[in-house]
Parts: structure tokens; sequence; C-alpha cells
């Protein structure tokens, strides 16, 4: 009956030691998952902002060819 009543508290015990080891896992993956959002939405502003970069750009080309296009007088 000992014997018993030992193996049950060795396996409690390793039941809460697995279930902080599930909790810790969980929050790293909370942790890394915020990190990427955070990343992507970086990654979204700065290509936000190229796209603005290249229609300016695009606009200005256009705006050079068109003048050279032009007959002059």
């Amino acid at each position: 009956m000992f014997a018993a009543r030992s193996k049950i508290t060795n396996l409690e015990a390793q039941i809460g030691i697995l279930k902080k080891k599930v909790e810790d896992v969980e929050a790293d993956k909370e942790h890394v998952e915020a990190e990427l959002r955070a990343q992507v939405v970086s990654k979204d502003k700065d290509l936000h902002a190229k796209d603005v970069e290249i229609a300016e750009l695009k606009r200005r080309l256009h705006e050079q060819t068109e003048g050279r296009r032009r007959p002059r007088y």
C-alpha cells in the first residue's frame, strides 16, 4: 500500500512539473507570436512607404519623359 501511495505521489509531482512546462511553452509561444505580429506590422509599414516612394519616382519619371516629348518652341 505504501508503494502504491508513493507511486501516486511521484506521478502527481510529475504532472505538476509537466503542467508548468506546458505553461512556460505556451507563454513563450505567445511571446514569439507577438514579436512576429510586430515584425509583420513593421514590414507592412516599410512596404507601404516603399510603395509611396515608387509612386513618387514613377510620377517624376513620367513628368520628365513627358517634358522631353513635348516640342519646345
